[in-house]
């Protein structure tokens, strides 16, 4: 029993899981996936590359930072948990992992927003771009959260999310009725946004790509238009070299190399070629140190990106690393 202020309420069970659960769940989203989470239950099949298909009840969208989404089933805890819930799951995860069921999932979702004017310009305000399929695409690139949200956490079910390799998270939301006025109802749950992601993983060190992927997003996104001003150059050759990544004027060589790249979580450190005869850098951003690693010639300077702002006069410190190499 749950008392409020003197008022009595009974726990309330669904029967019909379509009929009566999956409606609460949509009317509460908000509440359970954050203040910016969009819900969409529109029924899309996850499909794994051998064209085996499920459909899961929603997929979610959350457009605070750190930007997430989220597939989403909906259970009763008197399904059979293993017959029902792992193999639904399974399905879902190894559909996840086909390149061309999350390209679906993007132009679903895209289409979704863009069918309803009220719906596009919030997700405009929130992504704070107008380019609502770009935003959706880099959210989407990021493997999604694997959401259950159930009337009971049984044991079984705990045991059961256990089997599956990919970490799932369960959310109980328990429904209450009140005493002589059933209409009148209240519900027990824990937002999933109030769940304490586990702490980031040490710097992965095997390549470029992997540790790439570890930085944060706003780093990502400095390396991509730092790389594309980088290119206008011309005469630019461009690869990774173990965890870091390297730029040459023209054929790559120790000659060549004008700038080096290194991934901090939150920064992008800038390794350049310089002539201490000719190197201007009014800002001091590069300081009085000098490195050794990339440069057989010239001294060798580092500075720091950590805003897109900075890019304009990075800029002018790597064409000057680019005119004297080679």
């Amino acid at each position: 029993m749950l008392l409020i202020d003197g008022v009595k309420y009974r726990p309330w069970t669904p029967k019909d899981e379509e009929k009566e659960f999956h409606p609460l769940i949509r009317e509460h989203s908000k509440e359970i996936f954050g203040e910016n989470s969009l819900y969409f239950d529109v029924k899309h099949v996850l499909k794994t590359a051998s064209g085996i298909g499920s459909i899961p009840d929603a997929y979610v969208i959350n457009l605070s930072k750190p930007l997430e989404w989220y597939v989403v089933e909906n259970e009763l805890a008197s399904h059979p948990v293993f017959d029902h819930i792992v193999k639904q799951l399974t399905k879902f995860i190894n559909g996840i992992a086909n390149p061309s069921a999350r390209n679906q999932i993007l132009e679903m979702l895209y289409d979704e927003i863009n069918k309803d004017n009220v719906l596009k310009a919030t997700v405009q305000k929130l992504i704070d771009s107008t380019d609502i399929y770009r935003a959706l695409s880099k959210l989407l690139s990021n493997p999604p959260r694997i959401v259950i949200i159930i009337d009971q956490k049984t044991p079984q079910v705990e045991e059961a999310c256990q089997v599956l390799k990919y970490k799932t998270d369960i959310v109980e939301f328990k429904t209450f009725v009140r005493e002589n006025a059933e209409s009148i109802r209240a519900h027990l749950f824990e937002p999933l946004h109030a769940f304490k992601p586990p702490p980031p993983p040490p710097p992965p060190r095997r390549s470029w790509e992997e540790k790439l992927a570890w930085v944060d997003e706003n780093v990502r996104d400095i390396v991509e238009k730092l790389t594309d001003r980088i290119l206008e150059f011309g005469e630019v050759v461009h690869k990774p070299s173990g965890p870091d990544y390297k730029f040459y004027k023209g054929k790559p060589s120790t000659k060549s190399i004008f700038l080096g790249l290194f991934l901090t979580k939150q920064a992008l450190k800038v390794r350049i070629r310089t002539d201490p005869a000719t190197f201007k850098d009014p800002k001091k951003w590069t300081g009085e140190k000098i490195y050794k690693w990339f440069f057989t010639t010239g001294q060798e300077k580092e500075f720091k990106i950590a805003s897109k702002d900075q890019i304009d006069y990075a800029m002018e410190l790597i064409n000057q690393s680019y005119d004297i190499s080679g």
